[in-house]
């Protein structure tokens, strides 16, 4: 299950988030979004969990909830549909 972090504080590690996220099933991968023109932090990431329900469960109790100084929205990602 792929889902959505964002308003994450642009010093936050894939490794950090992956600690976020571990209490609630096994975390795949981590990918923190990063502007290709400086390589800072966009301030969001994508997580990967095992299965849906660990995801659905992370979701239920990360979203609207304080991480690293900053209240971060936590959803369900979607698939990118543009055909560039």
């Amino acid at each position: 299950m792929n889902i959505y972090i964002g308003n994450i504080s642009y010093r936050m590690t894939d490794e950090e988030i992956k600690n976020v996220f571990a209490p609630y099933g096994n975390v795949l991968s981590v990918k923190i979004i990063v502007d290709k023109q400086t390589g800072r932090s966009k301030g969001y990431a994508f997580v990967e969990m095992e299965n849906e329900e660990d995801g659905q469960n992370a979701i239920k109790a990360l979203n609207e909830t304080e991480i690293s100084g900053r209240n971060v929205k936590v959803n369900l990602a979607h698939k990118n549909t543009d055909k560039a």
